[in-house]
């Protein structure tokens, strides 16, 4: 029993290895990272629920029955942060009571396109439907369940807090995690995500993982 469970870890292992490598891989063109993080979920969602997963296998197929809808939803992310970023740079460019102003509601609006990051593409990846209910259905599912949300947002956030240590390590550790970390963070975070949509599921039917 023992040894089985010492395989199984190491099959595990493994698994997150090759996962992270093709995982990142797909991310090069850059375009493809939503379709690739969409992959990547799905995978891991597979793994948190225990069910038999071929990782090669089962996010490539995930990777191109989402591509479409994933590179969409990831060009309007892209394109919400960078508007969010102009937007903090012209706030500084203004008098202090207007710059207050305008800094506030793009905190707002960043904390809300932060909610939908960190939904839109499990969710995407689980359940079939539209671009824009995807969407929606990511930031209120993400606010019922704030709780949970919270923690995921932890989770995502944790290499982050490295740059508070300095520019350097941030640099570094981003490396160290884009080669070996980030299956490995999606799959502590699926294991949320796994009890948070299973309030969702039809009823009446096994719900398959692919979308």
């Amino acid at each position: 029993m023992r040894s089985e469970k010492i395989l199984n870890g190491l099959s595990k292992i493994g698994d997150m290895l090759i996962l992270n490598f093709i995982y990142v891989l797909s991310c090069i063109p850059i375009i493809t990272i939503g379709a690739s993080t969409t992959a990547l979920y799905y995978t891991t969602l597979k793994m948190a629920e225990n069910n038999e997963s071929y990782v090669w296998r089962d996010y490539w197929k995930a990777f191109k029955s989402n591509l479409k809808q994933a590179t969409v939803i990831w060009l309007i992310v892209f394109a919400g942060w960078a508007v969010i970023a102009l937007d903090f740079l012209i706030a500084g460019g203004l008098s202090m009571q207007l710059g207050t102003v305008v800094a506030i509601g793009v905190v707002i609006v960043a904390v809300f396109m932060g909610i939908l990051g960190l939904y839109v593409f499990p969710l995407l990846a689980r359940f079939d439907n539209t671009v824009v209910k995807t969407m929606k259905n990511a930031v209120m599912i993400a606010i019922r369940h704030l709780p949970s949300t919270i923690l995921i947002a932890l989770i995502h956030a944790a290499p982050l807090l490295v740059a508070f240590v300095s520019i350097e390590a941030f640099l570094k550790g981003f490396i160290v995690i884009m080669l070996f970390a980030a299956s490995p963070l999606a799959y502590l975070e699926s294991k949320l995500f796994v009890k948070v949509f299973y309030r969702y599921y039809p009823k009446t039917e096994c719900v398959e993982a692919a979308s």
